[in-house]
């Protein structure tokens, strides 16, 4: 993957196609099934946004207390988690999604103060590897979001 190109085509799509197309965008750069964006809510993980590759038109899941998500490793060390095999990683040993979430990856999405409000992932069910260059896109995410965020209140008169 050509990052400084996947970067590109990801800011004109969040910016003209918005949340949902960024992420289906992603996830093609990607081998996981599945990508989401979350949000922190006190002990709990609210989806935001949600695509699955074999079924784009699926919605999200349940709410989930954080600690059920491997999300709780991306609020605790304030940075990057990748997880490619959890049953082989000793990681996430006895964690409660182990033998049901496979593959992770997942950044921090932080605001405009500069605090970590939710996370942008890429999971799967099957053992997945992710490379370094799929986790730099994914960080980029969250600057771009709030760039859009505030070129379309500009738009709108707001700014």
């Amino acid at each position: 993957m050509d990052i400084a190109d996947a970067e590109s085509r990801l800011k004109v799509i969040l910016l003209r196609d918005g949340i949902p197309a960024a992420l289906a965008f992603l996830n093609t750069t990607t081998r996981h099934r599945y990508t989401a964006m979350h949000r922190f809510d006190a002990g709990t993980l609210r989806t935001l946004h949600f695509f699955d590759r074999d079924d784009p038109a699926a919605g999200p899941g349940d709410d989930l207390p954080v600690e059920a998500t491997y999300c709780v490793y991306v609020r605790d060390a304030g940075g990057p988690f990748r997880l490619d095999d959890a049953l082989t990683d000793m990681r996430v040993n006895g964690h409660p999604k182990q033998a049901e979430v496979r593959a992770y990856c997942g950044v921090p999405l932080i605001d405009e103060e500069g605090k970590m409000f939710g996370t942008l992932c890429h999971f799967d069910t099957e053992p997945t590897p992710t490379d370094s260059e799929t986790v730099t896109l994914m960080e980029s995410f969250g600057p771009f979001l709030r760039m859009c965020d505030r070129v379309r209140k500009m738009l709108d008169g707001e700014a």
